[in-house]
C-alpha cells in the first residue's frame, strides 16, 4: 500500500520494480530474480515529430496487486522477465525458431500472462507483416520486425525473449531509425521482447516440447 505501480508490461523508471514485475505476473508474491531491460528509444520520434515515450500507461492486475493507469509520463521505461523463483523450471523448454519473418506474437505458444519464451529470428524482417507499437508490441505484429525495431536484434537476426503481457488501452507507433511501426487500437494481450542472458540460454533443454518457461 505504501508504493503504486504505474502501467503494465511496460513501466516508467519511477514505478516501483518488484511490485510492476508482481502485476506482470512475472514475479510471485516471494520474490525472486528478473532481468531488467531499460526500454528507451531516446533517438525514436513519434510519427508526428513528438518526443520518443509511451503516450500512456495502462493498469493491470494480478490475484494480488494492482497498477494504475497514467499519461504524460513520456521517456524511459523499463520491463523485465524472470530468470529464477520457486515457480521457475531448472530447465526451460527449447527455443522457437521462426521460420518466416510474418509470425505474429499471438502465433506463439505463450497462454498466460507473464509467460516467456525464447525465440530465434532470421535476418532482415523488417517491413514483413505488421508492427504495432513502441516498447510494447499488439499481438497481430510480427515477431522478429518488432525486435529490430526494439533494438534487441540486428538485420542479422539472432535470440529474442518474448513475454505475453496484460492487454493495453492502446499502441503507439514510431520511427526508430529506418524502422517505423504503426499506432494501433488497444487489445486484450500485449509483448515485449529483451535480450536472453547466457545463463537463460545455457539452461534450455535440447529436447523437450515448445513452451514457455513459466
Amino acid at each position: 500500500p505504501a508504493a503504486v505501480a504505474v502501467g503494465t508490461g511496460v513501466h516508467p523508471l519511477g514505478s516501483p520494480i518488484c511490485l510492476g514485475a508482481i502485476v506482470d505476473k512475472v514475479l510471485p508474491v516471494y520474490g525472486g530474480e528478473m532481468i531488467l531491460t531499460k526500454a528507451a528509444p531516446i533517438q525514436a520520434q513519434r510519427l508526428l515529430g513528438q518526443p520518443a515515450g509511451l503516450e500512456s500507461y495502462s493498469g493491470g492486475e494480478s490475484d494480488v496487486a494492482v497498477s494504475v493507469s497514467a499519461t504524460g509520463l513520456k521517456g524511459e521505461a523499463w520491463h523485465a522477465y524472470v530468470t529464477d523463483s520457486l515457480d521457475a523450471r531448472e530447465a526451460l523448454p527449447p527455443e522457437h525458431v521462426v521460420q518466416d519473418c510474418m509470425e505474429t506474437f499471438e502465433k506463439l505458444p505463450l497462454e498466460t500472462h507473464g509467460e516467456s519464451l525464447v525465440i530465434n529470428c532470421p535476418g532482415r524482417c523488417a517491413g514483413a507483416g505488421k508492427l504495432a507499437g513502441t516498447l510494447i508490441y499488439s499481438p497481430d505484429s510480427s515477431v522478429c520486425w518488432a525486435a529490430e525495431h526494439a533494438k534487441v536484434i540486428g538485420p542479422r537476426g539472432g535470440r529474442v525473449v518474448v513475454t505475453r503481457r496484460h492487454g493495453q488501452n492502446e499502441f503507439f507507433g514510431s520511427t526508430e531509425g529506418s524502422e517505423q511501426s504503426q499506432d494501433a487500437p488497444g487489445a486484450d494481450a500485449s509483448y515485449t521482447v529483451a535480450l536472453p542472458t547466457s545463463d537463460v540460454l545455457a539452461r534450455m533443454s535440447v529436447l523437450g516440447p515448445k513452451m514457455a518457461f513459466l
